[in-house]
């Protein structure tokens, strides 16, 4: 982990608010009310709320990043990262609420911006180096590190328009690095990158944090961010809904995920008419741990409770349960009932436990079936033919916890360390 953050603050986010407008003859007559508005206050009051049309992608944020500090912003697609780093490195104005930046700002936002493609990459090195400031002759000693950091060799004197979205990754990124900036913004630029030029990106980052730089991170790789960063806040649109350490961080952001994915998703089912066609209808499954509620601890011992309808009893059923990833490809475990079982006649229940659970925190998806014994033909199914029911697994958070969810760990199993 990078070294403890100073006391003296170096970005300063206040009450950030930003609005965009979805329809662009709108937006253009909007922007010329905003110009004569900033140009003339006196004849024209800027406009406050949402006008027709507007929506707000960043609301009311406020935030701090002090020397040596490692921030994360996370959240899903469209949830306003990207417009933050924008607004931070000056690119657009806010509407409402202030910044305030201590020093140089370097800023990997959108892959490619600021790269002539017709140039070669050596010669986009000075470029990129004089819109920061330097001159030729105080970019000439930091070119050999530069080159040898992109590690792209004789391609460096090749045009950028033949670059692969990597390559480009790569010499943006030794650029904005080596010219030592105060402030890093990195934006989902390493996602494009391989895991050698990654890995060697994360030891970049590590050492410009030690030597007391600064850096905000957005993006959708867990372990970039456990790596990195020590804070981190979740955006949703548009606001900061968490606040924390990066693990807390990445923890709410997957409970929330889950969370809103489990509310999508409704069980169907019941309430089928019963003939001697249709003789057997799963109305529904539930599952319950040791404490109640909606999610189940890791470890904890599990009921699976199954309720049917049948139309008249029936001897020598059998039924099962199988426990499936969340996106339903991977059929995880499950099991069957080892004796015939006797369904009565109306509504009844049927239950099994399953002690010591070994699956990691996460969601999944439970199916099951009521079928013949002797045959295995299925007399009625539940999660197959509707929606299945989802089991969610909770653990405390830690990097352990995230590490499973990053790799997608599925079962855990004991082990004996020496």
């Amino acid at each position: 982990m990078p070294a403890t953050a100073t006391s003296e603050p170096v970005v300063q986010v206040r009450n950030l608010s930003k609005k965009f407008c979805g329809h662009l003859r709108t937006s253009l007559w909007y922007g010329l009310r905003d110009i004569a508005a900033e140009t003339w206050p006196r004849r024209h009051r800027p406009a406050a709320g949402l006008r027709r049309a507007e929506f707000w992608s960043l609301q009311d944020v406020s935030f701090e990043l002090h020397r040596g500090e490692a921030l994360a912003i996370i959240g899903a697609n469209g949830a306003g990262k990207s417009t933050l780093l924008k607004l931070l490195n000056g690119l657009i104005k806010p509407d409402t609420g202030s910044i305030r930046l201590l020093g140089q700002v370097g800023a990997l936002i959108e892959l490619g911006v600021g790269l002539d493609p017709v140039l070669t990459g050596r010669e986009n090195v000075f470029v990129r180096a004089a819109l920061m400031g330097f001159s030729r002759a105080g970019i000439a000693p930091l070119l050999p590190a530069i080159i040898e950091f992109t590690g792209l060799g004789e391609a460096i004197d090749m045009p950028v328009q033949f670059y692969s979205s990597g390559m480009v990754s790569r010499l943006a990124y030794a650029v904005a690095a080596h010219l030592h900036p105060d402030i890093l913004l990195v934006d989902e630029v390493l996602a494009v990158g391989d895991f050698d030029f990654q890995r060697k990106c994360i030891n970049h980052m590590m050492s410009y944090l030690a030597a007391g730089g600064s850096l905000i991170l957005v993006s959708h790789q867990p372990h970039h961010i456990q790596s990195i960063c020590r804070r981190g806040v979740v955006l949703d649109k548009g606001r900061i809904t968490f606040s924390g350490t990066a693990t807390e961080a990445l923890d709410y952001y997957f409970s929330q995920q889950l969370a809103a994915l489990a509310a999508a998703d409704s069980a169907t089912g019941a309430g089928a008419t019963l003939s001697e066609a249709r003789p057997v209808a799963i109305e529904g499954v539930a599952l319950a741990g040791q404490v109640a509620g909606t999610a189940v601890q890791v470890g904890d011992e599990v009921e699976l409770t199954l309720t049917y309808q049948s139309f008249r009893a029936r001897e020598n059923a059998g039924w099962a349960f199988f426990i499936h990833t969340s996106d339903g490809h991977v059929c995880i475990t499950g099991a069957y009932s080892p004796q015939p079982t006797m369904l009565l006649a109306g509504q009844h229940t049927l239950s099994c436990r399953l002690p010591n659970l070994p699956l990691t925190a996460g969601d999944y998806l439970v199916k099951t079936v009521i079928f013949e014994f002797e045959s295995l033909q299925p007399l009625a199914l539940w999660g197959w033919e509707n929606s299945p029911t989802r089991l969610q697994i909770v653990d405390t958070a830690s990097l352990a916890t995230n590490a499973q969810k990053m790799v997608q760990q599925l079962i855990t199993v004991p082990v004996t360390w020496p």
